[in-house]
């Protein structure tokens, strides 16, 4: 861990990152940083594997379950070093921030459609159950979108905060510095998290494609897994991409 507490290109780990995924991410990313391979290379490359894993939960059967789950960690870690990679050689872009959006919300999409199609295919789901698995699906790829409609409502509201700011700061604000650690913006309780643990957040989103794609169909419980995860994904869209953007819009 000590590799990473320190190193200015990890960037707001969660603790599947901190814990399974950058322990492989960043010896990598060092390796590609010392090739001429380019951060849009490997999201592509990320992308591709990920392809393979949505065939193997199409296939649906114990051991494509297992594979897939071991391909899409493979595609995250992938995923993690196309960042890690433009920032240290600096090949940052807006083409590359783009470009690695749109390919995670397609791949996400056709993994959960995957998901449920393999079991469907196997006869492992009928009647209410293969109904509730599909709207189940249909729900987490509207709150995979909206997350991402969720960048922009946030700059909006950002925008128009910053554009109110004129008048006075009371003199308790203006002392108040700001957490910064490794070039990274904290609240105090992300600040202590990410001394004591290496994380910033207790869950994220990140957890949740986790337990979706990786551990439980691995586990041979992939509906499962896409009912936990939906509930916990809607939860997260409705406290934060909903309640906390109305609030701080101040919309009445």
């Amino acid at each position: 861990m000590f590799k990473l507490r320190d190193n200015p290109y990890v960037r707001y780990p969660s603790p599947w990152d901190a814990y399974a995924t950058l322990p492989f991410a960043v010896p990598i990313s060092e390796a590609f940083c010392k090739t001429k391979i380019t951060p849009n290379q490997i999201t592509v490359l990320s992308f591709l594997i990920a392809l393979f894993a949505v065939w193997c939960f199409a296939l649906g059967s114990p051991w494509m379950l297992v594979l897939g789950g071991l391909l899409y960690q493979v595609s995250y870690i992938l995923d993690c070093c196309d960042g890690y990679v433009a920032r240290k050689t600096k090949q940052s872009s807006n083409f590359g921030f783009w470009l690695d959006h749109i390919l995670d919300e397609l791949k996400l999409a056709l993994l959960v459609l995957a998901l449920v199609y393999g079991q469907q295919r196997l006869g492992n789901l009928d009647g209410w159950l293969l109904t509730a698995s599909w709207v189940m699906a249909g729900l987490y790829v509207y709150t995979r979108a909206f997350a991402k409609g969720d960048l922009l409502i946030k700059e909006t509201i950002e925008r128009n905060t910053a554009a109110n700011a004129a008048a006075p700061v009371a003199a308790s604000d203006a002392l108040a510095e700001p957490i910064i650690i490794n070039g990274m913006v904290m609240t105090p309780f992300q600040a202590r998290l990410y001394r004591k643990f290496m994380i910033v957040t207790p869950f994220s989103v990140i957890e949740s494609q986790a337990i979706i794609f990786c551990l439980l169909p691995i586990v041979q419980l992939p509906i499962f897994g896409l009912f936990i995860t939906l509930v916990i994904t809607v939860l997260w869209h409705l406290l934060f991409d909903v309640y906390r953007y109305w609030k701080r819009a101040g919309w009445r």
